[in-house]
């Protein structure tokens, strides 16, 4: 089995070579596309130098713009598709690899061929004893990470579990999941959400999905969200899921969904917003009815320029 690894750069250099380095010592039949997703910094020569001298099957991928974590990984699976891969890992470029990682992930999926889609075990990196998730379940339009904080002596002797929720960070798949142009995430979102979509998207296909519990990773987790403005992000999180829940429920299904999730919702806008937090609310339902998507402008204008709401 070949699997293609498509790993997402942005001005993170310092990470995609760790994680290199941990992929170099990877058991199994694999390449690896680096998508250099418009960097502005000195990535791009960092990893050409790097490709030259690493015993790894590297194709660099320069695209001339930042695309968004969707984009920026699609166009990478589009790429890597010309090689006729049995299977796609995509891998965020913050994560640590264990050498049997992909081995455990093919071998489930040859012998277990109801499934479509696989994580790992994401662990923690600064503490790796710690679960970050094993995938989780999607229910009623809420997401629920499986093991979040747990132990890993807490999942010992489990072999695999079933997920309908499988984070972007590692996301395993057979071609046939791929859409009809080549794609694998929905670029409806800039920054977030395509996970929570996707996961949606196999639920309706009847794909089943699941996390192989002795295969592990280590992340180090927040390192994009990290650098975003604090207000801005709430609100972008929040944008995404409001949308995202409209475009793929029905008009009942949405309405009641928004009803249940009013306090959280409150919660979280004042947090970021203090006094202002309902006029918020109500901009967020405003901008969830009229718009389809979150495109790049509107990411930047709430995380980078924090200029979204001068308007009002």
């Amino acid at each position: 089995m070949k699997t293609a690894v498509i790993l997402l750069n942005w001005n993170g250099a310092d990470d995609t070579v760790m994680c290199l380095d941990s992929l170099a010592k990877v058991r199994g039949d694999f390449f690896t596309v680096i998508v250099d997703n418009g960097s502005a910094d000195d990535s791009v020569n960092r990893l050409r130098q790097y490709k030259e001298t690493s015993s790894l099957d590297i194709r660099l991928l320069e695209l001339d713009r930042n695309y968004g974590f969707a984009g920026g990984n699609n166009r990478g699976v589009r790429f890597a598709s010309a090689d006729n891969p049995d299977a796609y890992l995509l891998l965020n470029n913050d994560t640590e690899v264990t050498p049997d990682f992909l081995e455990r992930l093919e071998g489930f999926i040859s012998t277990h061929k109801e499934y479509s889609v696989l994580t790992p075990r994401i662990n923690y990196y600064y503490d790796k004893s710690i679960i970050w998730n094993c995938g989780g379940i999607l229910r009623l339009g809420f997401r629920r990470y499986k093991y979040a904080g747990c132990r890993e002596d807490k999942v010992k002797g489990k072999y695999f579990l079933p997920i309908s929720f499988v984070t972007g960070c590692a996301l395993f798949c057979l071609p046939s999941v791929l859409e009809p142009d080549g794609s694998l995430l929905t670029e409806r979102f800039f920054f977030g959400e395509e996970d929570f979509d996707f996961s949606m998207r196999m639920g309706k296909r009847g794909l089943k999905m699941a996390c192989v519990m002795d295969s592990v990773i280590y992340h180090k987790v927040g390192s994009a969200g990290n650098m975003m403005a604090k207000s801005g992000k709430v609100y972008l999180h929040l944008l995404n899921r409001y949308i995202d829940i409209r475009l793929n429920s029905s008009a009942l299904f949405s309405f009641v969904w928004r009803v249940i999730y009013f306090p959280n919702t409150m919660r979280a806008l004042r947090k970021a917003f203090g006094r202002s937090a309902m006029g918020r609310y109500r901009r967020l339902l405003k901008d969830m009815r009229s718009r389809d998507s979150v495109d790049r402008s509107v990411f930047e204008s709430l995380v980078i320029k924090e200029d979204y709401f001068n308007e009002e």
